[in-house]
């Protein structure tokens, strides 16, 4: 599948329909494609097409990519609003995680200043032996045997 949308982007260059080429590369999902396809902008000294491509092929593009190559070619103007735009996002994303490191980080301080102590008891767990009749999957009392061919009742 990769193959054909990296041919309809071929067409399109072919045939100078840069919006299509773009929209293919997009719809392809695929991020080396998106990448090519902006490298060919600027080996064409097609800036406009590479800032529009920048917000076209947004999730497939990844920053340091587009850094690099606006700086190589000296447009880092037609890259900056989608740098911008990813500075904004990674800055929302890192605000949300501290938000919820704070709130996971408060509940942990809460639950261990908890005692294990209910009113006047101990939570702690029943002795061994202290447990009532232990039951079969059923529900009903385990049987057990006793080696010599008979079976004791429930325990």
């Amino acid at each position: 599948m990769n193959n054909r949308w990296k041919q309809a982007v071929e067409l399109c260059k072919k045939d100078l329909l840069f919006k299509d080429a773009m929209e293919y590369a997009a719809d392809s999902r695929n991020s080396e494609i998106a990448e090519d396809l902006m490298a060919w902008f600027l080996e064409n000294e097609n800036f406009e097409s590479f800032a529009a491509g920048t917000f076209v092929m947004y999730d497939m593009l990844k920053p340091d990519v587009i850094l690099e190559l606006a700086w190589r070619h000296n447009i880092m103007d037609f890259a900056m609003p989608y740098l911008i735009q990813c500075v904004r996002e990674y800055t929302s994303k890192v605000d949300k995680l501290e938000v919820s490191d704070e709130t996971r980080t408060k509940e942990a301080e809460t639950n261990n200043q908890q005692p294990l102590v209910m009113g006047e008891q101990l939570m702690l767990p029943p002795a061994p032996g202290m447990m009532g009749p232990m039951t079969n999957m059923y529900g009903m009392p385990q049987q057990m045997y006793n080696g010599g061919g008979a079976f004791m009742g429930p325990m």
